[in-house]
């Protein structure tokens, strides 16, 4: 049996983007790291679904990591969420049932939203300014020309 989860409901389309995020949990003390072309770790060595991705994001304090592999949309994330690992390190409380999955590395999907939709506005030259709000939730107001 595959213990291999895939991630469909957030597709990353900014590789930079992704990096910054993956910059900004670090220094928050989320010990993880960028690698290219690797084999994420997971439950069985040889997991179906798990082999060598385009990118993986290295979680210290797991036991497991995220494979992102390249699809028509972007990369999807896989990873293996056995022993609740993963969601120790970048969960968050699921808003819905159907954002269960996407709530187990919920973390990483806000970090990435803010930098991708940041990088986004800046492109069009807007300025973005994060507001941080006491409950963790995290707004980005945008202005500039053409708003």
């Amino acid at each position: 049996m595959s213990h291999t989860s895939t991630v469909k409901s957030i597709q990353i389309q900014s590789i930079p983007a992704l990096r910054s995020a993956i910059e900004e949990l670090s220094r928050s003390g989320i010990m993880c790291s960028l690698v290219e072309k690797a084999k994420p770790r997971s439950y069985f060595p040889d997991q179906v679904g798990m082999g060598v991705a385009d990118y993986v994001i290295r979680l210290d304090q797991a036991s497991y990591d995220i494979g992102l592999y390249k699809t028509d949309a972007g990369y999807e994330a896989r990873t293996d969420f056995y022993g609740g690992s993963i969601e120790r390190v970048l969960g968050t409380q699921a808003s819905t049932p159907e954002s269960q999955e996407q709530a187990r590395m919920g973390r990483l999907f806000q970090m990435y939203g803010i930098h991708a939709a940041t990088e986004a506005a800046r492109k069009k030259g807007h300025m973005v300014q994060r507001i941080s709000k006491p409950n963790g939730v995290i707004a980005l107001e945008i202005s500039g020309p053409g708003l």
